[in-house]
């Protein structure tokens, strides 16, 4: 696929999940060396935590100093998507808290997740106007869960302020937006939720399927940088899907031991 020259970086959305010891994190291995240990595997990272509690400069700066190489992209907290009764107050303590990746360089972007039940009209329109403008300063990705925004003259205003549409793959029953898939912004994101409408976050994707994605991305990619996350964390099928993803665009290091646990997972879903 010629992805060794390509800009396309592949990471999980999080890393600290306990259930993932004994499958991509050694047993025994300290949570403190988690990220020293995912880094070995991928070059970029969300970070959700940020959307339930607001990021400290301490957390952030300790990421960095584990992690100088990773880029990070930051989930705001639903204060700004969900719940939009914010300050001015609690955007500067947001950016402050985020202070040690941003001047480090490795900022990807800030990541907005607006809930389903938030649909395109005026008011909402003009919300997202203001959100824009207070993190003016960042690269901003955003995810509609609405597919009311899935149309050509919301891209074009997108695209003139330079956000990205987070394009997105799901569960078709939900009816979240999975398509079409389009390239707004300086840089391109992706986010794959897996497929399973029963239980959200707990689906391995086939080798197919994975093709197939991997078709959309390179047909999106127009020579931006283009990051994709798997966000199938449930027993850390994002990793494994993520690495073999690597591997179809020629991106993977041959020298990093895979875990056995993971290349289980592979074998088992070849056979099903």
């Amino acid at each position: 696929m010629g992805g060794r020259s390509k800009r396309i970086y592949i990471g999980c959305s999080g890393f600290s999940y306990p259930e993932w010891r004994g499958v991509f994190y050694p047993q025994n291995l300290p949570k403190d060396l988690w990220l020293e240990h995912y880094k070995r595997f991928f070059s970029a990272v969300e970070l959700n935590f940020s959307f339930y509690k607001f990021p400290s400069r301490s957390i952030t700066g300790s990421l960095v100093l584990k992690a100088p190489h990773l880029k990070f992209s930051v989930k705001v907290h639903q204060k700004f998507t969900h719940r939009r009764d914010y300050t001015p107050q609690d955007v500067e303590h947001f950016v402050k808290g985020i202070e040690p990746i941003v001047e480090k360089g490795n900022l990807i972007a800030l990541l907005f997740q607006f809930p389903e039940s938030f649909g395109m009209n005026d008011q909402n329109w003009e919300y997202i106007e203001k959100l824009h403008y207070n993190f003016i300063d960042f690269t901003q990705a955003m995810e509609f869960r609405n597919k009311s925004w899935m149309n050509r003259e919301f891209f074009r205003w997108l695209d003139e302020r330079n956000i990205t549409l987070v394009n997105i793959d799901a569960p078709k029953e939900l009816g979240w937006p999975v398509g079409p898939w389009v390239s707004t912004g300086e840089i391109n994101y992706v986010r794959l939720h897996g497929r399973n409408p029963k239980k959200l976050y707990d689906y391995l994707y086939t080798d197919e399927e994975l093709e197939e994605i991997l078709k959309k991305v390179l047909k999106i990619y127009n020579d931006k940088p283009t990051y994709v996350f798997f966000n199938n964390t449930v027993g850390a099928k994002c990793v494994a899907n993520a690495i073999k993803f690597k591997m179809m665009l020629g991106v993977w290091n041959e020298n990093i031991p895979i875990p056995n646990s993971i290349k289980r997972m592979w074998i088992r879903k070849e056979f099903e």
